[in-house]
């Protein structure tokens, strides 16, 4: 009887922590909205977008004449692919079950005037759980 209630107990609990999100810095939950975050303020944002590519080419080349269609709208600037590499825990607070992160945002260009083009950024944010149990990214800050 015991041991019943035992594994009643245990398979409760495992219940319960499989269903909420992993809180990490490195999880699929928090990956999924940092790329939401950079879809949204960077993509999805004509001067940040603008200003990424500008600072990817070097600005002073966007002088010469092979250049000169993205400045006039002529050729549209290309979509980069990007990937988040080197995730790390910067601090680990288990009281609040929230993690300090830092990571390399790397953004890739190609299309026909500019050939494999990529620009890194160094990023840091902070992965928080709600009381809810969800995770709140906060503090995205370099890109």
């Amino acid at each position: 009887m015991i041991k019943a209630k035992i594994y009643t107990l245990l398979f409760l609990f495992f219940l319960i922590t499989s269903c909420s999100p992993k809180i990490s810095c490195d999880s699929s939950d928090a990956m999924d909205v940092i790329d939401r975050l950079i879809t949204a303020n960077v993509i999805n944002n004509d001067y940040e977008f603008g200003f990424r590519f500008g600072e990817a080419v070097g600005l002073p080349l966007l002088t010469e004449d092979k250049y000169s269609g993205y400045l006039d709208g002529t050729v549209p600037i290309p979509t980069p692919e990007w990937e988040i590499e080197n995730i790390r825990v910067l601090a680990n607070n288990k009281n609040t079950n929230s993690y300090s992160c830092a990571a390399e945002l790397y953004y890739e260009w190609d299309d026909k005037i500019v050939k494999n083009l990529s620009l890194v950024k160094y990023i840091s944010y902070n992965v928080d759980e709600t009381t809810d149990g969800n995770i709140y990214i906060s503090n995205f800050r370099g890109f």
